[in-house]
């Protein structure tokens, strides 16, 4: 299928240099494309000389595109970018990474998605899976976790037998025209990333393209009292789409909910909220155990395998993490919560009572939700980087005046150490985007975690 095709790659970060050395593994000419310095990409400039693929500075259109069969682009390019359109007039392909992996993957997938706690969904399926004897790939939008591969390089190397469990994301599914998960999920769907795709709308959409393509064959797991995933399926069930009608006609769609923990598996029904979870903290964590089980239960799992699984996870870096405890003060990361519905999530799971430490670049126009939650929830709050004094500002609008701006996590960590006491929780659960101050929200929450065991040491 690809061999001899001409096929320019747009970006050189993680995933765009996964889809160059597959393609040319698999027979493409491939040439990689990045609007970044060469300096600013040392690192991809090398590994792609190694590889032979010529590589492309400073230039993230090639020209002209009718030099090449076929555009993979990177998730990180915005859908306002002018290649679009341009590919568009010249009849060029152009596909995200995750659909190059699945033209090519011979394992089905199983692919999650979602606004919160697709990322623990993801490595506790795969957690279960394995439990179940399967040999899984953990892959595809995972960050912060040993198992950080992009669906592509899994989809390579995965054989028909095995499985792809993939998180993948909206900016992925933007760009998929024949994704066709076997088992696709949605966790939920709240206000997130709006600054990407310009609309809740559109990233409700983009969010649905995992649904466009099932077939009767496949299963949907589907949030049942999430309210943007209802409307979400009102728009596609009003539109035609077949891949929704599909799997609806077949009786293959699963709905969670917390208030129904029941799952039926090939023994006999299981209560999720009667069976030991360690490593899952909080209501929203059930939803995590059920999109779980489901899976293994269109699997044919046994109560007891799911229990097993479930008794033996080890939890993922970045969410709900137990960092320390000093002084009778729980110390908790939790730094991949970057919207306001991940921090009203992390903290009603917070044993109280609890002080925050929160803030960063708010990328929702949310400050306001921000504030409900931790003035509704904690005891203290400290904030931090760009938006966090007009989050103060926020709370002392609603009367809340435990709060301060201490600017950075090396002032906020040691200001939580004086001011916590045995038998509380000092949470960071940031509510923001970390690029003002970090690389991401991986770097954060290690950044945090080194502060807080140099006084448990």
């Amino acid at each position: 299928m690809l061999t001899g095709k001409r096929v320019a790659v747009i970006g050189a970060g993680r995933s765009g240099l996964a889809a160059a050395l597959v393609l040319q593994e698999r027979g493409a000419e491939v040439a990689v494309f990045d609007r970044a310095s060469a300096e600013a990409l040392v690192a991809a400039r090398q590994q792609l000389a190694e590889a032979g693929i010529p590589f492309y500075p400073n230039q993230d259109i090639p020209q002209p595109l009718t030099d090449y069969h076929l555009i993979v682009v990177s998730p990180g390019l915005p859908p306002s970018h002018p290649l679009f359109a341009e590919a568009e007039r010249a009849g060029v392909p152009l596909w995200g990474e995750i659909e190059l992996a699945y033209q090519i993957a011979q394992a089905p997938i199983i692919a999650i998605t979602g606004t919160n706690g697709k990322t623990t969904s993801t490595v506790l399926t795969h957690h279960m899976l394995t439990a179940l004897g399967y040999k899984a790939h953990l892959c595809g939008n995972v960050a912060g976790t040993a198992h950080d591969l992009p669906l592509v390089a899994a989809a390579h190397r995965a054989q028909p037998d095995e499985w792809l469990v993939a998180e993948v994301s909206s900016f992925q599914l933007l760009h998929t025209h024949q994704f066709r998960p076997h088992i696709a999920v949605i966790t939920n769907i709240t206000e997130d990333h709006l600054n990407y795709h310009g609309s809740w709308e559109a990233y409700a959409r983009a969010k649905g393209k995992i649904l466009h393509n099932l077939t009767p064959d496949d299963w949907a797991i589907l949030n049942a009292r999430d309210r943007g995933t209802a409307q979400l399926l009102h728009w596609l069930q009003r539109e035609g789409v077949l891949g929704i009608r599909a799997v609806e006609s077949a009786g293959h769609v699963r709905y969670f909910a917390r208030e129904n923990p029941l799952v039926p598996l090939a023994d006999g029904i299981l209560d999720l909220s009667q069976t030991p979870m360690p490593a899952l903290v909080g209501e929203h964590a059930l939803e995590n155990a059920l999109v779980s089980a489901h899976v293994a239960s269109i699997l044919g799992a046994t109560r007891e395998q799911v229990k097993e699984a479930l008794a033996t996870f080890q939890g993922v870096p970045h969410r709900m993490e137990r960092v320390a405890e000093i002084g009778g003060v729980l110390f908790i990361n939790n730094s991949m919560c970057t919207n306001a519905a991940a921090l009203e999530h992390s903290l009603q799971a917070t044993p109280k009572p609890c002080l925050a430490i929160a803030g960063g670049i708010d990328k929702n126009q949310s400050l306001h939700a921000l504030a409900d939650s931790l003035a509704r929830h904690c005891r203290y709050v400290l904030l931090i980087g760009r938006d966090g004094e007009a989050i103060l500002s926020a709370l002392h609008a609603r009367g809340y005046q435990t709060a301060e701006y201490v600017g950075t996590l090396e002032q906020a960590v040691p200001r939580a150490m004086q001011l916590a006491q045995s038998g509380e929780t000092v949470i960071l659960a940031p509510g923001c985007a970390s690029f003002d101050q970090f690389r991401d929200f991986i770097e954060r929450g290690e950044r945090f975690k080194t502060l807080v065991r140099r006084y448990a040491s």
